[in-house]
């Protein structure tokens, strides 16, 4: 997809200074242009590394960038791939830090980010850390999320729970006092 190398460095296309028919351009963009557009409105942090040395350095700017010391995996496979990539992690949500892990789908039509128990165990949102990083491919934006649980009931033989999304990030798109659907989110998309 050269659309996201050509997206976030040309600087050309700026879907955020779109006339008042923006809802309507925006639902005839292809879903990859769909969801990186709400996300971004919504507030979230968007890396696009093109190689595992480039994701390397990237997160370890953003351990500075957030002023935290280590990640924190839920999932075996990301604990021992921080490990192989000689990134400070721990496994137990109670310690201090930046979730980090994978998701189900993302939703373009919301820029949100679907998880489930798979993604995040039994825990809710508000148990979870409030700085999260999803790393994720291409192949994983979906249209919405109609599409999305379809895809997990096919992908699943035992349906996952605690199925939910995040789709605000940052506190200026918090339109209500429940700080439980706030987090300082940052997104890397890896090409697939």
């Amino acid at each position: 997809m050269q659309f996201f190398k050509n997206f976030f460095s040309s600087g050309k296309k700026n879907y955020d200074q779109l006339p008042d028919e923006a809802d309507n351009l925006q639902k005839q963009l292809p879903v990859d242009e769909q969801f990186v557009v709400n996300y971004k409105q919504a507030g979230g942090r968007f890396f696009y590394p093109e190689n595992m040395d480039e994701l390397k350095l990237q997160l370890k700017a953003l351990l500075k960038m957030l002023k935290e010391e280590k990640f924190i995996a839920l999932d075996r496979g990301y604990y021992h791939f921080l490990k192989k990539l000689k990134l400070p992690v721990v496994s137990g949500i109670n310690n201090k830090g930046i979730l980090i892990g994978g998701c189900e789908y993302l939703i373009a039509d919301e820029g949100a980010i679907l998880v489930s128990s798979q993604n995040i165990l039994n825990y809710r949102n508000n148990e979870l850390p409030r700085k999260r990083v999803f790393i994720v491919t291409t192949d994983q934006i979906v249209k919405d999320k109609r599409e999305a649980l379809e895809k997990i009931n096919k992908k699943y033989k035992d349906y996952p729970s605690n199925i939910q999304s995040f789709s605000k990030f940052s506190k200026d798109q918090q339109n209500d006092d429940t700080s439980a659907f706030w987090a300082d989110t940052s997104l890397f998309l890896i090409e697939k």
